[in-house]
């Protein structure tokens, strides 16, 4: 693509070197953390994955990699937390890495992603569509800023992906060929998870029957309690623009899936789609550690629900949408047994 064209705002794009890893700055009492998310869906292979990785830079073990994957009677979820490698050629640990391509956060933006766990094996290219922004300038205020010195704060940019390369289950044996398309995000800063938000979110992304790709969020973190509104940020992108969502509406079904959107444009561009029916559908985590007493008493997961669209001209189109929960992991902690000491405690 040639670079960023001038029409978008020059502080819109993040750096190249934003997809390394940073030096760490600010409160050494709070945990730096680089973190890489991607989702993939093939539909013709009706085959879902999605990988989260997580390097601290000052924690041993480093690296901490879940990796999922569905197709059909197939399915797999594992976790390899040891210390990795990270340069500017490769991030990851023995279980899955990315090996670095090229870096401009468009559509010339590519890595390799190569993972090998007990049950498959995945070697795919995934290559940017369209253009990355910089949520910090972006979207200021969305996420925690904190400041250079003290607090938390958290930079992140995203993307939709398209990959192609292959998948191997090794019950079978034979390397499919896989070509998809999803979204990916790349966050660092110092946080921890229970302090950045205790309340679900909702994601949404996808490449359009004319090429162009749109992605939104709704998060709601501890720096915007109840009762402010629930904050909602979004964008839509083509060959030459970057424009933020400024309106419409988003429906669900209750088991998580899609229903239908309007979307809203700076730019006058408006989105409007209903579900024909939902399609791949995968449970992942973000890994955080398991049950600990010293721990706080929360952690993420989320179901990735992919959906087949219809738009107003009967276009038809899949979209990644992400529904995220906060579940407790010590379920009984801090509870009273009725039977044992009823009636419940009221206070």
């Amino acid at each position: 693509m040639g670079g960023w064209p001038a029409s978008i705002p020059a502080e819109w794009a993040p750096r190249p070197e934003d997809e390394l890893l940073h030096e760490p700055v600010g409160d050494p009492a709070l945990p730096w953390k680089e973190t890489f998310f991607f989702t993939l869906r093939d539909p013709k292979l009706n085959a879902n994955l999605a990988m989260h990785m997580t390097v601290s830079a000052n924690r041993s073990p480093s690296t901490r990699v879940n990796v999922a994957a569905v197709q059909g009677y197939h399915s797999t979820m594992q976790v390899r937390h040891e210390d990795g490698i990270a340069n500017a050629k490769q991030i990851g640990n023995s279980m899955s890495r990315l090996e670095i391509g090229h870096l401009s956060w468009d559509s010339d933006h590519e890595l390799r992603w190569v993972a090998d766990l007990d049950e498959v094996s995945i070697d795919l290219t995934v290559r940017g569509k369209h253009y990355a922004p910089l949520w910090d300038t972006m979207f200021e205020g969305y996420y925690a800023k904190g400041t250079a010195e003290d607090g938390q704060f958290y930079a992140h940019t995203e993307q939709v992906v398209v990959a192609e390369g292959t998948l191997t289950w090794k019950a079978d044996g034979a390397p499919q060929p896989f070509s998809g398309f999803g979204w990916r995000d790349r966050g660092w800063g110092r946080r921890k998870t229970q302090l950045m938000w205790n309340t679900g979110w909702d994601l949404v992304g996808g490449v359009l029957p004319d090429d162009s790709v749109f992605s939104f969020i709704a998060l709601r973190s501890h720096e915007l309690p109840e009762p402010a509104p629930m904050p909602v940020a979004g964008w839509w992108s083509d060959a030459t623009t970057l424009s933020p969502l400024v309106g419409g509406y988003y429906h669900k079904e209750a088991t998580m899936a899609p229903r239908e959107y309007r979307l809203e444009f700076d730019n006058g561009v408006v989105l409007e789609a209903a579900t024909v029916r939902p399609t791949g559908r995968l449970v992942t985590s973000l890994h955080e550690p398991d049950y600990n007493p010293q721990l706080p008493n929360i952690s993420p997961s989320m179901m990735d629900w992919y959906a087949l669209m219809r738009d107003g001209s009967g276009a038809e189109f899949e979209i990644f949408t992400q529904c995220g929960v906060v579940h407790k992991l010590d379920v009984f902690r801090d509870a009273q047994f009725i039977r044992a000491g009823h009636p419940p405690v009221r206070e």
